[in-house]
């Protein structure tokens, strides 16, 4: 019987998710730099920075397991799962929300009376 350790599991499974964030720059200009600064921000708009951070969580998270920090390990996970979903919810397009909201319709052949 293989016992898993579902707090090993979860920052695996949000470094995975994330992995295209290894791609990512890290944001920062320097005073003057309008071009740089808009593109932080430009990224910061898109979820790019709450991405790269939820991946850089679950990395940490990962090494924090490995020396034994559990408690700490387990921030990293909830920081990771929290900017993954910030990160998600600005690319989501406010008609995808609502319709989360709406039922499916029924489904079948309709009653013969």
């Amino acid at each position: 019987m293989i016992d898993s350790d579902p707090l090993f599991d979860r920052l695996t499974m949000m470094v995975e998710k994330t992995r295209s964030a290894e791609a990512l720059e890290i944001a920062g200009w320097w005073d003057g730099d309008v071009a740089g600064k808009r593109r932080a921000l430009d990224d910061m708009a898109a979820g790019r920075l709450q991405w790269r951070s939820a991946h850089d969580f679950a990395v940490q998270g990962l090494e924090a397991l490995e020396t034994g920090d559990r408690d700490g390990a387990l921030v990293c996970a909830w920081a990771s799962t929290d900017l993954y979903i910030a990160a998600i919810e600005i690319r989501i397009r406010p008609e995808d929300k609502r319709a989360l909201g709406k039922a499916s319709k029924k489904r079948g052949r309709p009653t013969k009376n």
